[in-house]
């Protein structure tokens, strides 16, 4: 296996080859390329853009695997002075966010505390700082790509479904994260990443409204805790 193959699934935590491929909208059969011949430049911009470091380091491993772009998280006060590549994003801490059987919450519109992000990670991903919040994840369905405790950014402004792509979703009045893809005639299928625990769901379009199925926002970045 090629070394900088090596360290993009390091960069991805180890995730399958079919989980990476479909995380930075590759083929499978362009990732076994990559394993024989080392990953492309395009590729590792996306791969880093995707999992958080460096594309450098993914293609020479030099340097820290931690890339200077990356989204930099700390807390906010009225009295933090905020830099000028900075946003102020509300973090619902105490809104917790199923990866697992689901939680009943509601975010509301009283903010607790706020995180800040740099403007260029908004940019990567096309996000509207004004439509960008944050919300603390648990439980363990969609392990390993959000753990437990995980801080997930998500864009509100967002909602229409990119198949294979992380949104936060309310269904029947349970918030959760999970994989979507569109089914035929208006249905959605429900994905976790720990799919040996977690088994699937496919909704039709009447299941949908009878079931209060609703996509909150788009999950753009996630920061796992550090174990």
């Amino acid at each position: 296996m090629h070394d900088s193959f090596k360290r993009l699934l390091e960069a991805s935590n180890n995730l399958s080859q079919e989980e990476i491929a479909r995380r930075i909208d590759e083929s499978p059969q362009t990732l076994t390329n990559w394993k024989k011949r080392g990953v492309s430049k395009a590729g590792s911009l996306k791969a880093a853009a995707e999992f958080g470091c460096s594309a450098n380091w993914i293609l020479s491993g030099v340097g820290e695997s931690s890339g200077s772009d990356v989204s930099r998280v700390a807390g906010w006060d009225s009295s933090t002075q905020l830099e000028s590549d900075e946003v102020e994003v509300p973090f619902y801490k105490d809104v917790l966010v199923s990866c697992g059987s689901g939680s009943l919450g509601e975010i509301i519109n009283t903010e607790t505390r706020k995180l800040r992000l740099s403007t260029s990670t908004l940019r990567r991903y096309g996000v509207d700082p004004a439509n960008a919040l944050a919300l603390t994840a648990f439980g363990n369905s969609m392990s390993p790509v959000i753990n437990d405790g995980a801080t997930v950014y998500v864009d509100i402004g967002r909602k229409n479904v990119i198949d294979g792509k992380i949104y936060a979703i309310c269904h029947g009045g349970l918030f959760k994260f999970k994989y979507l893809y569109r089914m035929p005639m208006g249905g959605i299928r429900i994905v976790s990443a720990n799919s040996d625990e977690y088994k699937e769901e496919v909704l039709t379009q009447q299941e949908i409204i009878d079931q209060e199925f609703e996509v909150v926002a788009y999950a753009f970045n996630v920061q796992n805790s550090l174990p």
